[in-house]
């Protein structure tokens, strides 16, 4: 059955050949075309040919019937991608588009979870389905050169994906599409999850300087988000991507500083030997590069007063901007260049000296201590706030990104998936076309048929 079905439309044409051929034949064998015309003038549609009538009622019926079981056993779907990279062949975040990623192997494992189907594998689907743009360039000029935007899917049962409906199976596949298209393009929200487990293990100013981090980072993100798009707003939350970030600053500007300020205040240290001991070490090596920072900034400096003379002349050349105006370029000159690194490494040598005093600062406060080493109340409890506070925000962030990935993903791409309601009328078109071809054909027989007979009825009578 499955066969017949499939090949319903070719064993149409054949059932319409043969008769045309037939005809045909008997009507183009008569050298008198006035004799041709004289008996098909004679030849009646309808008179005395009722059993022909019933036939081709029955034809009717019967693509009634097939030509829909054909149509079902096809289905075709179209994505089109709407956002601006799409156009150069690029996905949103501008690595290589490829549209074999519609039919990937993890696309339609996704596709058959979704929609538990049962008797099928991701080759028996692979086999069945295709995938081709729907516009397409060519090669041969410029001016030919077109990337597509819009791709068709199409599936054509076989006997294993029989029992499946075709609109169906294009359904799943298109949204575990969609699915995978947001997971690989959307935001990346690693640095939104949090975990605090290892901060157990840390001393009270390495917690104060994770949590800054942790807070700073978050903000940055969300900064870089509000750059894309500043007026985004969340639907559950009413937060925007500027609103969380302020929020974020404020746990490392204000709660994360009052933690710090009480921690040297108090000279709270879990075991402040081995802390202060660690930061008279990072001195040492700290010393060591801004040393090495200052050396490399005289040096420079050196350079340039013993070659500035040489390399300070000008030249000038005549040369052309972006808009095509004249003008003088003046060369660039190696002291340039010293310059720059002098002045680089003059700033590496304050940033080292204010990190060095910091950890002086430091020592002298937990050197003055009056609280005992081990774990602190107090601190604790503000830990464990601003841990609660990033965590609350971590989350307001994921959701806040999630929905804007979403929104964004659904302008990404739109898909259609053309229903057997959507083809009602070309199947229709169809069932009447194929039936009028047969009625055609057929009458040209059955005129061939009355030609020959009305020769042969002449001939017999001469």
């Amino acid at each position: 059955m499955f066969y017949l079905i499939k090949y319903y439309k070719h064993l149409m044409i054949l059932a319409c050949f043969f008769p045309v051929l037939y005809g045909g034949l008997h009507i183009l064998g008569k050298r008198s075309w006035s004799s041709i015309k004289a008996w098909a003038a004679g030849y009646h549609l309808f008179k005395g040919k009722r059993l022909l009538s019933l036939v081709i009622l029955l034809v009717f019926l019967l693509n009634f019937f097939m030509l829909p079981l054909y149509e079902g056993r096809n289905a075709s779907a179209e994505i089109s991608l709407n956002y601006a990279k799409a156009s150069q062949g690029l996905n949103p975040n501008g690595t290589r588009y490829n549209q074999m990623d519609i039919l990937g192997g993890e696309v339609l494992e996704r596709a058959i979870e979704k929609g538990a189907l049962t008797g099928v594998g991701v080759n028996d689907l692979k086999e069945v389905l295709s995938v081709g743009p729907l516009v397409q360039g060519a090669s041969h000029s410029e001016d030919a050169y077109f990337i597509s935007t819009q791709f068709g899917i199409y599936y054509n049962a076989s006997p294993n994906t029989a029992h499946l409906k075709g609109e169906t199976l294009l359904t799943l596949v298109t949204e575990a599409y969609k699915e995978w298209f947001i997971r690989e393009y959307s935001e990346n929200i690693r640095v939104l999850k949090l975990d605090f487990t290892e901060t157990e293990k840390e001393d009270y100013l390495d917690i104060c300087e994770f949590l800054r981090k942790q807070a700073e980072a978050i903000g940055r993100y969300m900064l870089t988000l509000s750059g894309e798009e500043a007026a985004f707003q969340s639907q559950s939350s009413g937060e925007t991507f500027q609103s969380i970030s302020s929020q974020a600053y404020t746990v490392a500007d204000v709660m994360v500083e009052r933690l710090e300020a009480y921690v040297l205040e108090d000279g709270i240290s879990k075991e402040t030997g081995r802390y202060v001991e660690r930061l008279k070490i990072q001195n040492v090596f700290k010393d060591f590069d801004a040393r090495k920072a200052a050396a490399a900034s005289e040096n420079n400096l050196t350079a340039i007063s013993m070659y500035e003379n040489d390399m300070a002349r000008i030249v000038l050349v005549p040369t052309y901007d972006t808009n095509y105006q004249f003008y003088m370029s003046q060369t660039r000159i190696g002291i340039d260049d010293f310059a720059a690194d002098a002045d680089s490494f003059a700033n590496s040598k304050t940033a080292i000296h204010s990190e060095m005093a910091r950890n002086e600062h430091v020592v002298q406060m937990l050197s003055g201590r009056y609280e005992p080493d081990g774990i602190n109340e107090k601190a604790e409890l503000l830990i464990s706030q601003i841990e609660a506070e990033l965590n609350r925000l971590a989350r307001a962030a994921q959701n806040l990104v999630k929905e804007f990935s979403n929104r964004q993903a659904n302008e990404y791409m739109t898909i259609t998936v053309f229903t057997r309601e959507q083809q009602a009328a070309s199947i229709i078109m169809e069932i009447f076309a194929y039936t009028l071809l047969f009625a055609v054909c057929i009458h040209i027989c059955m005129l061939g048929v009355h030609i020959n007979k009305n020769s042969r009825k002449r001939s017999g009578g001469t």
